[in-house]
């Protein structure tokens, strides 16, 4: 199992959310909408899901940010919410087919999306590396732009495209990555980030690590004033480390320069 414990920035966010029996109506939507009925999460905390000490609670935290923390600045931010999280949830909608997720103590990814599985539902792998109790993936910011970057290799099972990340070019030796697909922040209106243009010039596309990193980017510049300092501190920096170690083509783009394209 992973090494329990709650480190500053799960603590801060943990304040935040009420407990089920005060707040049992988003529990009960969290684990519906993010599908975490696997059993799998059964020594994982799903009993206690009020624990954010454990791999179940953490997801919640994760969740709660990609669900609430954004406050929709229509131009200046990337994408909107509802379009983070529709990508990461569960249920089958125009980002994807329907998946569900699955806790597994093992590997050494943070996540993996399972897609195309034969004669069975497609599902994701969460795994120890974002719930170790300091180590360097185990925070709430971070874990929710891992849920929706995720959820885009189910996009991109969805439409067609190959979802194997790339080594090699600009990418830190011994990481994958992905390409960046450069746009300007007016680029996608709010509710239309599923689709793509291959004619538009540049092109209007996403890939996975870009997803995660645009999140990052809407956590730390245009969150709710409640949303911890230590939560947009851990976004901009989780965001700056992949725009620096896990593209192909490199960017100059940095979270908390003016935003460029």
């Amino acid at each position: 199992m992973c090494t329990d414990g709650m480190g500053l920035v799960d603590l801060a966010v943990n304040m935040l959310i009420p407990t089920p029996s005060q707040w049992p109506e988003f529990f009960a939507w969290a684990h519906a909408a993010f599908d975490l009925s696997d059993d799998s999460w059964d020594p994982a905390g799903v009993d206690e899901r009020w624990n954010g000490s454990k791999p179940y609670g953490k997801m919640i935290h994760a969740i709660y940010l990609l669900t609430y923390a954004l406050r929709d600045e229509y131009i200046p931010q990337w994408h909107a919410r509802a379009d983070y999280s529709a990508a990461g949830r569960a249920a089958d909608n125009v980002y994807h087919g329907p998946f569900y997720l699955r806790f597994i103590s093992s590997g050494d990814a943070e996540a993996t999306a399972d897609t195309g599985r034969f004669a069975a539902r497609d599902r994701t792998d969460y795994k120890c590396k974002v719930f170790d109790n300091g180590g360097p993936s185990d925070d709430p910011a971070n874990r929710a732009s891992v849920i929706a970057h995720e959820g885009w290799h189910h996009w991109q099972y969805k439409y067609g495209w190959k979802g194997d990340h790339l080594t090699g070019g600009s990418i830190k030796p011994g990481s994958d990555g992905d390409y960046y697909y450069r746009h300007g922040s007016g680029a996608f209106d709010f509710g239309t980030l599923w689709t793509y243009d291959l004619g538009a010039a540049p092109i209007k596309f996403h890939s996975p690590y870009q997803i995660a990193v645009e999140f990052d980017a809407d956590l730390a510049e245009f969150s709710f004033g409640w949303v911890p300092l230590s939560v947009i501190q851990s976004a901009r920096m989780f965001g700056n480390t992949r725009l620096g170690n896990q593209f192909f083509n490199a960017t100059s783009y940095r979270i908390g320069n003016p935003r460029p394209f």
